[in-house]
């Protein structure tokens, strides 16, 4: 598939291409260079949800003392 890239450095991936991996919009990939070729790969977020109260809870520390 030929693909064209816009003034910005921007691509579209192509439709198929899309479909076949499951990348959806607001989807992350990863790209790298491998042996003279451009590599995308989907990243997989996964959120710890056993240990997210402490995140949370050093977020709201930060926005009060930010007051």
């Amino acid at each position: 598939m030929l693909v064209k890239v816009s003034s910005k450095g921007l691509i579209t991936l192509p439709k198929q291409i899309r479909e076949q991996f499951g990348i959806v919009k607001g989807d992350y990939l990863t790209v790298s260079a491998e042996g003279g070729k451009i590599v995308f790969r989907k990243v997989k977020m996964k959120i710890d949800w056993e240990n997210s109260d402490d995140v949370w809870q050093g977020c709201g520390a930060k926005l009060l003392a930010d007051d």
